[in-house]
């Protein structure tokens, strides 16, 4: 009985293990109003999780972006591959730019959580820029 239990529990523990190595953490950005003016990273887009309009993205945010204070502009933009698209949720609204990428103008203070989806649920090499400058 010991040993059946043994061949139970052990496949269940490795499948527990395997998903929690393969649980992505986004990547922080803490900005503020006194940056360089232009940060940039780079990630893949995609992911499971259908939401329609704003494409296919992951069930966690490719980038966590936190801004300490009020911006007057900030771009935050996505390129390199067709079909990307943005999505942007902050505390208390969500953005989606599912043709154009790209979302600009004021950002107050806060946390926001940055998907870089991709219409046609392929993951694609991306950089994604933020910038004060239009």
């Amino acid at each position: 009985m010991k040993t059946l239990t043994c061949w139970l529990v052990l496949p269940i523990a490795l499948g527990l293990v395997s998903l929690s190595v393969g649980a992505a953490v986004a990547e922080t950005i803490e900005l503020s109003p006194d940056f360089a003016g232009l940060e940039t990273t780079t990630g893949t887009s995609g992911g499971a999780i259908d939401t329609g309009n704003c494409g296919y993205i992951s069930n966690t945010p490719n980038h966590q972006l936190i801004l300490s204070e009020d911006f007057d502009y900030l771009r935050v933009a996505v390129t390199d591959a067709e079909g990307l698209t943005l999505l942007v949720r902050g505390s208390d609204s969500e953005f989606c730019a599912p043709r154009d990428p790209q979302q600009s103008g004021y950002w107050p203070k806060g946390t926001y959580e940055i998907f870089v989806g991709d219409r046609a649920r392929a993951g694609h090499p991306y950089t994604l820029s933020i910038s004060t400058t239009p």
